[in-house]
């Protein structure tokens, strides 16, 4: 539609907020270079930059090729991506709501996707019996993002209609996810609780947001996700640009705000709840990531969406680098570094906006 590529000289002045959008981009992208070369050369086992090079390159002994091909580089790629997925979410959903509190975590979607998650868990086991949740859910590697973004599209309905009252507001979507995501949590909890299985800590390691064991298969299972979530965005962002601006002003524009609110909330579930499906509910990220990308480049999506991403890959590989470093050769989950970095910045945030 014509108005929604209409310029509004908030939005002029949002294309001149960041004239160095480029350079600041190849800086980032040098960043996460060189972080995933960290991930590759750093670990229980301590890798030289020759033998990572013949390694890549299939030259190198069989023990350093192994760990590089089949442990560092698919995890590490995994968590390129999922740094991604959660970037993106976190910029669309506070660029929906313009609430800088607003995340997938908040709102509930990703507490939907790991309810359908666990109880993908149990059915698995039910299934194919104590030889192992995830041993059977190897067919569920297919499944298990879908079954995820299920569960984090029914959170996400489920957020809305409680928000909704002849419309809805940034506010009532955010105290509704809460609220949503407490009872689904809980039954979560619950449900691992009565399942006592076997397996309970293999998704207890999951429930905590974690690399561990990702492999070429879990990227394989999350690209997909990635393509298809991408492809929506294009028609959307000039309508999320418009929402920035109040729903009064976007609806004088011509802008169907509840439509295109509900289409940009589904996008955003389907970045998130994909990424939960393959790593778990890693908290913080989008919440982090994008107050970081606004204060870089300004309140344009489009260049929130050049540097967001970036940023989100890099805080999840130098995340879980740093919890495979602490505690050689055991492992912190990148939930609960995530976790102490974000809980820190989220109450700065509640007191900046209290001020």
């Amino acid at each position: 539609m014509p108005v929604l590529t209409q310029a509004t000289p908030a939005i002029r002045r949002w294309r001149l907020a960041c004239p160095r959008l480029g350079w600041l981009a190849l800086l980032l992208l040098a960043l996460v270079l060189a972080a995933l070369l960290l991930n590759l050369l750093l670990g229980a086992v301590t890798l030289t930059p020759l033998q990572v090079w013949q390694a890549l390159n299939g030259e190198g002994d069989a023990v350093a090729t192994d760990i590089i091909w089949n442990l560092r580089l698919p995890r590490v790629l995994v968590g390129l991506l999922v740094g991604v997925h959660f970037a993106i979410a976190g910029s669309l959903l506070q660029a929906v709501m313009r609430n800088p509190l607003a995340d997938a975590g908040v709102l509930g979607i990703n507490a939907g996707a790991s309810l359908a998650a666990v109880l993908a868990f149990v059915m698995a086991e039910r299934i194919w019996g104590d030889s192992g949740a995830y041993s059977g859910l190897a067919l569920s590697l297919d499944w298990l993002p879908l079954l995820s973004c299920a569960g984090g599209i029914l959170a996400a309905a489920a957020v809305y209609r409680l928000g909704w009252n002849r419309g809805v507001t940034p506010v009532r979507l955010v105290l509704s996810g809460i609220a949503v995501a407490s009872v689904l949590n809980a039954l979560a909890t619950g449900v691992l609780a009565g399942w006592g299985s076997m397996n309970t800590e293999t998704v207890l390691i999951w429930l905590a947001g974690s690399l561990f064991g990702r492999g070429w298969e879990h990227l394989w299972a999350l690209l997909p996700w990635s393509l298809l979530a991408l492809s929506l965005l294009p028609v959307l962002l000039s309508g999320a640009n418009l929402l920035q601006l109040g729903d009064d002003v976007a609806s004088s524009l011509g802008l169907r705000v509840e439509l295109w609110r509900f289409a940009l909330l589904l996008v955003a579930v389907l970045f998130a709840a994909s990424a939960v499906g393959v790593v778990g509910p890693i908290g913080f990220i989008g919440l982090i990531v994008a107050q970081i990308a606004r204060l870089s480049c300004g309140p344009d999506l489009r260049r929130q969406l050049v540097l967001g991403p970036l940023y989100g890959a890099l805080l999840v590989m130098l995340s879980d680098l740093l919890g495979r470093l602490l505690m050689v050769p055991a492992e912190i989950p990148i939930g609960v570094i995530t976790s102490l970095l974000g809980v820190p910045f989220f109450i700065y945030l509640l007191a900046r906006k209290r001020a």
